[in-house]
């Protein structure tokens, strides 16, 4: 149906009358009356009762104008996405990345992206989760990953994919001492009470991080109170460091991809809580995404759902990482 006979029927009963109806569209009232008669003789029915005035929409004609309206709704926005599509096969696309996007994600993610928008430039802006709301908020930047555990009420999240938080330990911890730890790995996880972690050194995000807040909580709901605790500016440093003695850590199996060859800690449940770390895009909910948005939304789920190489190391997998001989010269840094 051209959505231009939508348009008269629709005018023709907000004003009640053909005649103020034709004036608003700037047609003659005797060529409208033609139209709406065509309409009705078209479709087979009387869209208006003429018998009263005002003259009112009959059954028929509330609902043709009911479903008129939703199909001329669904042109006119498939028409401003296609407008979008055109505009913005030039355009920049800024978003905000925490270190799993740019490490695991994002290899992942933008050659396909790049090959549906070429001509669509990416600017990456990389720091921790709770620093991208201001960002968002001033339009600095369009979009951002983050793995915050209190929501913000002035952003929408896009969720993308959960991953439960565990310990990541060095072999010859004492904590770890007449524990069989030899099968030890994401699939045959070791289970450790809150109270082993109890003044405990730790290698750890600080809490400005997203993933970090989301540790510090964790350990304050156990009753978790550190030695002493490291704190250093990545989850890759986290898990190296952990792995070579400097203390505890905590991680998510999407860790085990940072772990080096000869390096490979203890990884360990806690047995009286089950945390999970939320990965989600965020934007400002003042915001209207635009299709560009949109798809690489949709992409990202898609790839980070889908994608082998994301997934934990395997046991088989650590196993191989254990037996490897660690080298120390520097080709692995």
């Amino acid at each position: 149906m051209p959505y231009s006979k939508y348009q008269y029927v629709a005018k023709v009963a907000e004003l009640q009358s053909i005649s103020k109806a034709a004036a608003k569209l700037f047609i003659s009232q005797p060529a409208l009356t033609r139209i709406i008669l065509n309409i009705e003789t078209e479709l087979g029915t009387t869209l208006f009762n003429r018998s009263v005035l005002p003259i009112q929409l009959t059954y028929a004609g509330k609902r043709y104008l009911e479903e008129a309206r939703r199909i001329w709704e669904i042109d006119e926005s498939f028409r401003r996405e296609l407008q979008e599509i055109s505009e913005l096969k030039r355009g920049v696309l800024n978003i905000g990345i925490n270190y799993a996007a740019g490490a695991l994600w994002l290899p992942l993610i933008l050659p396909e992206f790049h090959r549906e928008y070429p001509a669509v430039t990416i600017n990456l802006t990389q720091r921790s989760s709770m620093l991208f709301e201001l960002d968002l908020l001033r339009g600095n930047i369009d979009l951002a990953f983050t793995t915050q555990t209190d929501a913000s009420a002035n952003l929408t999240y896009e969720y993308l994919s959960s991953a439960r938080i565990l310990a990541f330990i060095y072999r010859d911890h004492p904590i770890l001492r007449g524990m069989n730890i030899d099968d030890n790995g994401v699939d045959n996880l070791l289970t450790l009470p809150p109270q082993l972690f109890d003044g405990q050194d730790f290698v750890l995000l600080h809490s400005a991080d997203g993933f970090g807040h989301t540790v510090e909580k964790m350990m304050e709901n156990l009753n978790i109170r550190p030695a002493h605790i490291m704190y250093v500016p990545d989850i890759v440093s986290c898990c190296r460091l952990a792995a070579a003695g400097m203390g505890i850590t905590f991680a998510t199996p999407y860790a085990t991809h940072y772990t080096l060859p000869g390096a490979v800690p203890v990884i360990a449940g806690v047995s009286t809580s089950v945390a999970y770390e939320h990965n989600a895009i965020a934007f400002s909910k003042k915001k209207e995404l635009n299709t560009i948005e949109k798809r690489f939304i949709s992409l990202a789920r898609a790839k980070i759902s889908d994608s082998p190489s994301l997934h934990p190391l395997t046991g088989a997998q650590w196993q191989q990482l254990r037996d490897e001989k660690h080298e120390m010269n520097g080709s692995w840094i």
